[in-house]
Order: C-alpha cells, then sequence, then structure tokens
C-alpha cells in the first residue's frame, strides 16, 4: 500500500510538471493499457504471478495411488499485468535527438508478491543520423526488436521466445536497411541461477560475481514487407563463491561461460504477416529459455568444482491474418541436447544440476486464437496447448538425460481484455 501512495504521489508531481510552462522541444505522453484476463488450466506450471505467465507444466511426481500431483484444474479473473508509462521527448543534446522511457505493472516479485510496483523499462537514448546510443533497463536483444509473437498469453511465446529485460548499454549502427547493433549487459528480473543455496539461487549474484557483462551483437535486415535478423551472446558466471571439501571450506575461483544463437524474420502484406524464430545455446536461462548446467568434476580436498553446460534449441512460428477481426496461431517446439562433457558421479547416482528445468527432454506448444480490434479496445479468445516431456528413472551422466520421460500437458483457455490509453 505504501508503494502505491508512493507512486500516485509521483504520477499527479508529474501531471503537475506538465502543467506548467516547460521548454517546447521537452514532451512528456503517458501511455499504458488496463488489462483483465480470465484463464484456465488443466495442469499446475512452471509460472509466476497468479500463473497468469505459464511456461510449461511443472512434474513434481505422483501420488501413492499413482496420479499425476499437479494434474490439477484451476481458474482465476486478473488485473495485475494492467501497465503505464511515460515517453519523454526531449531536447537534441550532442547532436543527437533525445528520448527517456520509464514504464510499471503490478507485477511485483512475480511469484511471491504478485501484486506489487515493479519496473519495467527505465532507459534514455541518443539518436542520431546513422546511430543510436540506448542506456538503461529496457529488452534483451534476444528479444528481437519489434519480431515478436502476437499472442494473448503474457508469456508472449516464452519459453520458445526470449523473455527478459536487463539493464544494457547498447549502439545500433545503421546502414541503409541493415542495422548493426552490440549491448553489455547485466542482469535483474531475468537472472541466471547459481549452485549456491538460499537468496543467492534466485538473485543476480551469480551473474555480479561472474564480473564480465554478458555480450550479445545483433544484425537486422528491414525493407518494406521483409525483416530478417541474427545475434550471438556470450555470458559468464561464477556459479560458487565458496566450496567445503575434506580439508574445509575454500574460496571458489571457477567460472562457467555460456554462447548462444538467434536467427528471425517476419513477412507482413496487407492484413497477413507470419514470423518465424529459433534460438540455439547453453544455459540461456537469463532469457527464460530452458536448460542450465550440471558438475563436471570435484577435487576432493577442496570441494572446488568445474561445469558443463547443457544446450538447448527452440524454434517457433507465429502466423497472424486481419486487422479488426484476427486469426493468430502459434506453434512451438524445443529438445534438449544434453551436457558438453560428462557430469560427475560421487557414487549417489544422483548428479549435481542447476537451471531453468533441466530435467526436461521436449517441449511443444501450439496456440490458435481470434481477437476483436475496435479502437481502443482488444478482445481476444485463445486456446494454447503446452507439453513438456520431463527425465525419469537413471541419469546418464554422460550426456545429462534421462532413460526415459514422462509428458506433462496443459490446457489453457483465456479470454482477455484490454483498454489502452
Amino acid at each position: 500500500m505504501k508503494q502505491l501512495f508512493i507512486f500516485l504521489l509521483l504520477i499527479c508531481a508529474i501531471n503537475a510538471y506538465t502543467q506548467e510552462a516547460q521548454p517546447k522541444e521537452t514532451k512528456l505522453d503517458f501511455y499504458g493499457f488496463v488489462r483483465n484476463e480470465f484463464y484456465i488450466d488443466t495442469y499446475k506450471g512452471l509460472d509466476a504471478a497468479h500463473d497468469q505467465f505459464y511456461l510449461v507444466p511443472l512434474y513434481v511426481g505422483k501420488d501413492a495411488d499413482g496420479a499425476d500431483i499437479n494434474e490439477q484444474t484451476s481458474a482465476n479473473i486478473s488485473a495485475i499485468t494492467s501497465r503505464i508509462g511515460l515517453k519523454i521527448n526531449g531536447p537534441e543534446i550532442f547532436g543527437a535527438k533525445t528520448y527517456g522511457n520509464i514504464e510499471f505493472d503490478f507485477g511485483g516479485i512475480l511469484k511471491s508478491e504478485p501484486t506489487l510496483l515493479r519496473i519495467r523499462h527505465a532507459y534514455s537514448s541518443f539518436t542520431w543520423a546513422k546511430s543510436k546510443l540506448t542506456v538503461g533497463q529496457t529488452w534483451h536483444p534476444f528479444w528481437g526488436g519489434t519480431i515478436f509473437p502476437t499472442v494473448a498469453a503474457l508469456n508472449t511465446g516464452a519459453p520458445f521466445q526470449c523473455f527478459s529485460r536487463t539493464p544494457q548499454v547498447r549502439y545500433d549502427i545503421l546502414s541503409g536497411k541493415f542495422m548493426l547493433s552490440g549491448a553489455l549487459l547485466y542482469e535483474l528480473q531475468y537472472a541466471s541461477k547459481a549452485m549456491e543455496s538460499s537468496n543467492y539461487t534466485t538473485s543476480n549474484q551469480a551473474k555480479r560475481n561472474g564480473i564480465l557483462p554478458e555480450i550479445a551483437m545483433t544484425i537486422e535486415y528491414k525493407n518494406k514487407d521483409f525483416t530478417a535478423g541474427a545475434g550471438a551472446l556470450y555470458n559468464q558466471l561464477k556459479p560458487r563463491m565458496t566450496s567445503t571439501g575434506s580439508a574445509g571450506q575454500f574460496k571458489s575461483t571457477e567460472f562457467i561461460a555460456g554462447k548462444g544463437l538467434m536467427a528471425y524474420m517476419k513477412y507482413a502484406h496487407n492484413k497477413f504477416s507470419i514470423i518465424s524464430k529459433g534460438y540455439y545455446g547453453q544455459n540461456l536461462t537469463q532469457i527464460t529459455l530452458l536448460g542450465g548446467y550440471g558438475v563436471a568434476s570435484v577435487d576432493p580436498r577442496t570441494g572446488a568444482e568445474t561445469y558443463t553446460n547443457y544446450t538447448n534449441y527452440t524454434a517457433l512460428v507465429d502466423a497472424l491474418y486481419g486487422k479488426k477481426w484476427q486469426a493468430g496461431l502459434l506453434v512451438g517446439i524445443g529438445d534438449n541436447l544434453g551436457t558438453d562433457k560428462a557430469l560427475y558421479n560421487d557414487g549417489s547416482n544422483k548428479a549435481k544440476t542447476c537451471g531453468l528445468l533441466q530435467n526436461v527432454k521436449g517441449i511443444f506448444r501450439i496456440s490458435p486464437s481470434i481477437s476483436l480490434n475496435v479502437s481502443k479496445l482488444r478482445l481476444v479468445a485463445e486456446y494454447e496447448l503446452t507439453t513438456a516431456d520431463y527425465g525419469i528413472g537413471a541419469i546418464n551422466f554422460q550426456n545429462g538425460l534421462y532413460a526415459d520421460t514422462h509428458k506433462t500437458e496443459n490446457n489453457r483457455i483465456n479470454l482477455l481484455m484490454m483498454y489502452f490509453f
């Protein structure tokens, strides 16, 4: 309540400022939407908020009678993903057009406190004739700019599509129909996983201790009807701060680095558009793709560990037809290709792994939708089928995969109403 009160005071102060005399070169514009959705699921999932951000069905095992515990139907209605933002078009500085953006929603700490005010975007940009500098928090370069699925689901295609807003410094070079971009990034709400327990597991400490920023490079080509792009990234982490062996506790020195590739295209003409995207890489959990890493070796004296990455890929196609009435269809697939090196076996036949469902072998989604757009109102009815194949039985230490899999399936019906302003 205190946060909401402070936020409302801030809005009133900004509004009062906009009513006063301002330099003509500065313009403030509020925007956003009120979003309400009713949704039904047939299987509890790996999700955030009040199940609104749904990734995949989450398998936790069976009961004493052999019934799948998480195969549970649930329903809800919520408005917490409503959003408000402020666009700031400012004066020319250093010969560049300046722009600022700050945006909030009420997603809070998505799992534990999903009704708190939280920051989404907070960045400034400087645009010259053939280049642009962006500093602050905004979409990860692997999000793909304006190329992302048009769906009702809050997940926007994740975990088949990158989903991450992150602090960064990004520089774009414009040359005709091409744009070449480079970015240095750290982590905030979407963080890499650490081996150590407690809050360290879910914070961005593994990235901060990794020292080096994540490095991402992208290139995009765009003409009237067609857009294509590709990118690569490198991300270094430090999974542990300390280790414990037979000789006591020691400071850890081991790092692990993940690499990733992505590519996308879009064709849009009249009422029809289609996009396709693909991702391939190791331990890309910071952009909400499944995967992770595991322990490859352990020094008995110090407990020091070395690590090996899981490699995963995903691909999706999303098609849309219409303007006032729109029909859409998204199809996504993904697979876990296993670890680069053999996992360490301490004799217990249990591997030490870490990540975002690195025990999932394959994922699949199909999601048709129908929507009506009238002025500032958007109404959507969407069905989303998502499956995940979980590894069960004995793990193969040579590649980190399992002898067998258990298929989980969620059926979601989502009714959405959005009013834009």
